[in-house]
């Protein structure tokens, strides 16, 4: 069974996804609208923030910042 939280994380996970990209940032994408990978080399179209990496971190801190804010921490 889904709670509340659990689904306006989900929807703000959805939500953000979506909105990176639509916005493709030059840190997550190439010129071509191709995906960097993860690495340091900027000759290989390669960054610290790759995609994954951002809307992962995005889905997990908004799960568990609307447990803090719900006074839900068990």
């Amino acid at each position: 069974m889904l709670n509340e939280i659990l689904i306006k994380s989900i929807f703000i996970y959805l939500i953000t996804c979506f909105g990176l990209y639509k916005i493709q940032h030059e840190s997550m994408f190439t010129e071509d609208g191709e995906l960097k990978q993860f690495g340091l080399d900027d000759e290989n179209n390669e960054t610290l923030f790759p995609f994954w990496l951002v809307s992962s971190l995005i889905g997990i801190l908004s799960y568990y910042l609307l447990r803090i804010q719900e006074g839900n921490f068990v």
